[in-house]
């Protein structure tokens, strides 16, 4: 590869071997590697890396017999291991998305019978609920929600004030939501 071994060169001398290697070769194995990958920026990453570890290992340079085949060969070992890397990546999660759907699509099919089972059971629930409210706010939930009426009307209908119509509304309601979230 070179006069020098490499315990003779300098710290100098090994920079200039290393900006040759890299004005030489960077280019030409982006290229070879973005072939390969059909990623610019990961086959510069590749590239880099690949510079990288021979810079770091310099204390081996001598015994690379072909710099050129050993460059190109570690370029595309790398994309290979890139692409096997993606594959099961890519593997792992379509497997993960199809057991998640799958899951989901268990948890959401119902027959109609069940449906309506689970109507039957809310509405079941929540009529035991409404029986479990202060007589006043029972009633004037009744006379609101499910009779239609307005505030004013229940208000004159009970002789109530229209606060104390609200206020009954917002305790019912408040009610209803602590009982039915128990169950």
């Amino acid at each position: 590869m070179g006069t020098n071994n490499s315990q003779e060169r300098t710290e100098k001398e090994w920079n200039l071997l290393f900006k040759s290697i890299y004005d030489e070769y960077f280019k030409k194995l982006c290229v070879f590697a973005n072939s390969i990958i059909n990623d610019e920026e990961e086959a510069e990453e590749i590239v880099q890396g690949i510079i990288l570890k021979l810079w770091e290992q310099r204390e081996n340079y001598d015994t690379i017999e072909n710099l050129t085949s050993y460059l190109y060969r570690s370029v595309k070992n790398s994309c290979i291991n890139i692409i096997t890397h993606n594959k099961i990546e890519e593997k792992y999660k379509s497997e993960t998305w199809f057991a998640l759907k799958a899951m989901e699509i268990q948890a959401t099919e119902k027959t109609p019978q069940e449906e309506q089972d689970e109507h039957d059971k809310q509405e079941a629930n929540l009529r035991n609920a409404i029986e479990l409210l202060p007589e006043r706010c029972k009633e004037v939930l009744t006379l609101s929600k499910f009779e239609g009426k307005r505030n004013k009307d229940i208000a004159e209908e009970l002789d109530i004030s229209v606060k104390a119509v609200e206020a009954n509304i917002t305790r019912a309601f408040t009610t209803l939501r602590k009982i039915l979230k128990n169950n």
